[in-house]
Parts: C-alpha cells; sequence; structure tokens
C-alpha cells in the first residue's frame, strides 16, 4: 500500500504545445485544473504564435503554469523537445505528460495512467475519444504499416483495463523520465507527421511495451492545428513517411519500401493533377524534392 501511495504521488509534468490555438489551450488549462492527481505541473510552451498567446496565457494563469517562449515554431517535435529539455535538467520529476492543446480530459485520467505505468512500459496513453461525437473512439492505439512505414489508429472497443499497442498517437502520452534518457527525445526531422511512429518504433526496438489505459480517457478535437491549410499536412504527410522508411530501415527492406513509396508519391501528383488540385501536388511534389535534398546531407 505504501508503494503504491508513493506511486500515486510521483511528480508529473506536463507539457502542452500552443501554436496560435489560444483558445483551445484555455480549455484545455480548464479541464486539467480539475483533474484529482496530487503532483503535477503545467508548462506550456509556445512554439512561435503570431499573435499575443503567451502573455495573455502567463497572465491568466501564472499561479498555475510556467510558460516557454520558442522564438520561432520548431514543429511538434522540437517544440515539446524544449519542455521535455527543460524538466529533464531540472531533475524534479518522474514523469513527463505530452497533452495536445486541442484536448480536453477527464478528471482522474492521470490518476490511472499512473496506476498502470510499469518498469517495462515505454508510454501509458489514454483512451481518446472525438470531443465532436464523444460516443466515437478516436484512438485506443494503432497498427504499424511495414509497407507505408506508417500507423493507423485502432477506433475498436476494447474490454478490460488496458491493452498492449504498437503505436499510440503523440496526442498524449505518459513516459517516464529515465525512458526518454535512454530512448532519447523526439526527432526533429520530421517537424510535423510521423514523430510519434518513430518514437514509438524506437521505444518497441528497446523492448519497451506501449500501452492504452482504457479507463483514463481524453477528448480530441481532431486536426484543429492543421484544418484549412490542406496543403501544409499533405507536404509534411508525404515527406515524413519517407523520412522514417529512410532512418529506420535497412538493406533490402530499405531499398524496397522507399523506392515503392517514392513512387507512390509521383502517382500522387499525377491523381491530384488531373483532379484540378495542384496546391496539393506542388506540395507533394516539394516533399519529394526536399526529401532528396536531406537524404543527399545525409
Amino acid at each position: 500500500m505504501d508503494k503504491e501511495k508513493n506511486i500515486l504521488n510521483s511528480k508529473v509534468s506536463i507539457i502542452i504545445l500552443n501554436w496560435n490555438g489560444l483558445k483551445d489551450t484555455i480549455k484545455c488549462l480548464e479541464s486539467l485544473k480539475k483533474i484529482t492527481y496530487p503532483n503535477y505541473e503545467v508548462i506550456v510552451v509556445d512554439n512561435g504564435s503570431e499573435g499575443n498567446d503567451a502573455d495573455i496565457l502567463e497572465e491568466q494563469y501564472k499561479d498555475y503554469i510556467r510558460v516557454i517562449r520558442n522564438k520561432e515554431n520548431l514543429g511538434f517535435a522540437g517544440g515539446n523537445n524544449v519542455g521535455i529539455r527543460k524538466v529533464l535538467e531540472e531533475g524534479k520529476s518522474e514523469y513527463i505528460l505530452l497533452l495536445n492543446n486541442d484536448t480536453i480530459v477527464k478528471e482522474n485520467f492521470l490518476d490511472e495512467l499512473i496506476k498502470y505505468y510499469d518498469y517495462k512500459t515505454g508510454i501509458c496513453a489514454p483512451l481518446i475519444l472525438n470531443f465532436y461525437n464523444q460516443n466515437e473512439i478516436w484512438s485506443s492505439g494503432g497498427k504499424f504499416n511495414i509497407f507505408t512505414g506508417t500507423y493507423s489508429n485502432d477506433t475498436k472497443r476494447n474490454k478490460g483495463a488496458q491493452k498492449e499497442t504498437d503505436f499510440i498517437s503523440g496526442c498524449c502520452w505518459l513516459v517516464r523520465i529515465d525512458v526518454f534518457k535512454k530512448v532519447g527525445l523526439l526527432d526533429e526531422k520530421y517537424f510535423l507527421y510521423s514523430e510519434d511512429v518513430d518514437f514509438c518504433y524506437r521505444l518497441r526496438q528497446q523492448g519497451y511495451k506501449l500501452k492504452v489505459i482504457l479507463s483514463s480517457i481524453i477528448f480530441h478535437k481532431v486536426s484543429e492545428s492543421t484544418k484549412n491549410k490542406s496543403s501544409i499536412r499533405y507536404y509534411y504527410f508525404h515527406r515524413s513517411k519517407l523520412i522514417f522508411i529512410n532512418k529506420n530501415y535497412n538493406g533490402f527492406k530499405h531499398f524496397f519500401y522507399l523506392n515503392v513509396n517514392r513512387f507512390i508519391r509521383y502517382i500522387r501528383i499525377l491523381e491530384y493533377s488531373l483532379k484540378g488540385k495542384k496546391e496539393i501536388a506542388r506540395s507533394i511534389k516539394k516533399a519529394l524534392k526536399e526529401y532528396k535534398y536531406e537524404n543527399s546531407n545525409n
């Protein structure tokens, strides 16, 4: 019992990345203020927002959060890494929770994650429901696709307290400090998309388990950060697939899957061009071009 009490009182640093998302971040923070877990801090990393988000958040929540200001948008991986490095340098927390700003959490979500975290675990994550349709599961883990080097979210309902999975969306992760020290931080080459795929892949290569705790629930406002920016989404989505395969596959597997996926990108360019979606086609072409340039410099 004493051991369980100590675990449930371990300090957690919650890191929230904000990029021009003031309204969502405020709603996320308001839901966090109601959680029942006793020992945590909140760090908001403002990722080079265009307005005065950081000033407003600091003033409104000065007794509740710390704000770190990035001078420019460092992407999902780079922005979160700023917060992670800060926590590691200070050495006062046992866990880090990465949490998307476009989420709302249930009061006991963190208690449940901590309860099921053991020494074999790399990530504990909640069941993620669609904020706009709260009977719909957005993610309860996911499956790895060796062909594309990406994952798909599992949206099936499961029984039991927890489940192991191949992949967990970066929307919400609980990670013990020593796991980051052993495996490293998020790979900033990706900027957007597949950084969570890469981190989960590295964890599994090191023998860690990825667990979804079904009694821990949050709600996600799906794709809020990239809505109405389809060309940006397509650019990073296709670029990140190629980066992942190039980085993590070797030998014939690398040659085969990389070239097949490059060929698929050219088919997509032709497809979108014929459909009159030239901006998307240009974005994919740019992804291929910049990927080739980056690859030639590695």
